[in-house]
């Protein structure tokens, strides 16, 4: 038996593709950090760590061992699960399979823009209880002032700022940027009498793309989309679990698990 008990619900596999629908959908429309990194699985919902390379353990090795033993430790992360339970109508249930009637699916959807907008948070800001660290606490995390894009002539310039930081420190790219909502739509303003605007203009210099991230309050996050650049680790795609009734209402679980693995040190720029 598998531990999302779908065999265990008083409905058919139509449901339960309706409900996979709206969710994957849903998450989409809200998720940025995804866009932004390489991602890696999904592993499976028995996976409880992400796991990066090996590397040397620091301390002294045992006496008398000599210099041949070496230890080295690999970098690890939990992969802490998100979830969230709503309500579905035993009435809407029935009204779908004996008459084919539409399936409201709000409150689905709206679970699954909360487990994504709480990934989000996750992935950027991290998560002291779970030990994540996010990327804006990257190590050798590289800042540049964000200032003023009102204007189109000086949108793009603290993105590009970025991007000179990042080759500087020896890491050349390709890259990819998250901005937040109000700082991308300026981005979208065009140049005085011309149709080019910032985003265009600066679109071929990241290759992995201009993603909004609705989890920023303010600024961008530039990362390099190498294998030397931070990871999203995916363990259990985000799915639904059934788990039973509540009067007249079936009870639906929803969960993932996700974490970050940081790249190098000097591989995430921050504008701020």
């Amino acid at each position: 038996m598998s531990w999302q008990d779908r065999d265990g619900a008083p409905f058919g596999q139509q449901v339960w593709d309706r409900i996979d629908e709206a969710i994957g959908a849903a998450a989409a429309e809200a998720r940025a950090g995804r866009r932004l990194l390489r991602v890696v699985g999904p592993l499976g919902f028995d996976a409880r760590a992400g796991v990066a390379e090996d590397a040397p353990a620091g301390g002294e090795d045992e006496p008398g061992a000599g210099d041949e033993t070496h230890v080295h430790v690999p970098s690890v992360r939990a992969l802490p699960v998100l979830h969230r339970t709503f309500r579905l109508g035993a009435r809407a249930v029935e009204a779908l399979e004996r008459r084919g009637e539409p399936l409201t699916l709000t409150e689905a959807a709206e679970a699954a823009r909360r487990i994504a907008r709480a990934e989000d948070r996750l992935l950027f800001e991290g998560h002291a209880g779970a030990g994540v660290r996010g990327l804006l606490d990257h190590p050798g995390l590289v800042e540049v002032p964000a200032g003023d894009w009102a204007d189109p002539g000086r949108a793009g310039d603290a993105l590009l700022a970025a991007l000179a930081a990042l080759d500087a420190a020896g890491r050349h790219g390709p890259y990819a940027a998250a901005v937040s909502p109000a700082r991308f739509y300026q981005l979208f303003r065009p140049f005085p009498g011309t149709a080019l605007t910032p985003y265009q203009q600066l679109l071929p210099a990241f290759e992995g793309g201009i993603a909004k991230a609705p989890g920023l309050r303010d600024g961008a996050v530039v990362v390099v989309r190498s294998a030397s650049g931070p990871q999203a680790v995916v363990g259990q795609e985000l799915t639904a679990a059934y788990d039973g009734r509540e009067g007249i209402f079936h009870l639906v679980s929803l969960a993932e698990s996700v974490t970050l693995l940081p790249g190098a040190p000097g591989s995430v720029a921050v504008v701020r």
